[in-house]
């Protein structure tokens, strides 16, 4: 009778190297391709925890704590967000306010807040609204350059580094020309 191998006499049944095999095996592989993200060269992801973006790159590979944080692409071609905004000028008057705001990400910096393009145009309609409230009414239709000019400005504050707004095009405005009744 031959001596027992080592591996038969601590498992007789080899159900260890099964277990291995179709379970831990498979559960490892998937956990590190959660973890890890290869990005492509002109592509640019950020790793997102908590609103914050924590790292981007460009190229190579980035990893995240499945969980805790969320890759996040980031689209760094210029693209148009559509605006509208709904509100009162200073002689009262209410406005609706149709216009495209060109975007560009050229980097993002660790430590900064994420904003989503959702996010962004939120940021500018209530940067719009605030500043068709400090215009009367023939001023925002008149000189709709001098509204998108203004909103431009303030946005470029309050965008994080390296997010450009490059232009704001106003569309339409249609003006309703009674004022507003106390309620």
């Amino acid at each position: 009778m031959p001596p027992p191998d080592e591996s038969s006499a601590i498992d007789p049944t080899g159900t260890v190297w099964v277990v291995w095999i179709v379970i831990v095996g498979p559960l490892l592989l998937f956990v590190a391709l959660s973890c890890v993200r290869r990005v492509a060269p002109g592509e640019l992801v950020a790793v997102v925890r908590q609103g914050q973006v924590v790292r981007s790159r460009r190229r190579g590979l980035l990893a995240r704590w499945p969980g805790v944080e969320r890759f996040e692409p980031v689209p760094t071609a210029p693209r148009v967000l559509p605006l509208v905004v709904r509100s009162g000028t200073h002689d009262g008057l209410d406005v609706v306010v149709l216009a495209d705001l060109v975007l560009e990400v050229r980097a993002v910096a660790d430590g900064a807040r994420h904003l989503s393009d959702a996010d962004v145009v939120c940021v500018a309609e209530q940067e719009m609204g605030r500043t068709v409230r400090a215009l009367d009414v023939t001023t925002v239709v008149e000189q709709p350059e001098q509204l998108a000019s203004g909103v431009l400005e303030q946005l470029g504050g309050l965008l994080p580094s390296g997010m450009h707004a490059l232009e704001l095009e106003v569309t339409r405005i249609e003006a309703l020309l009674t004022p507003r009744r106390a309620r």
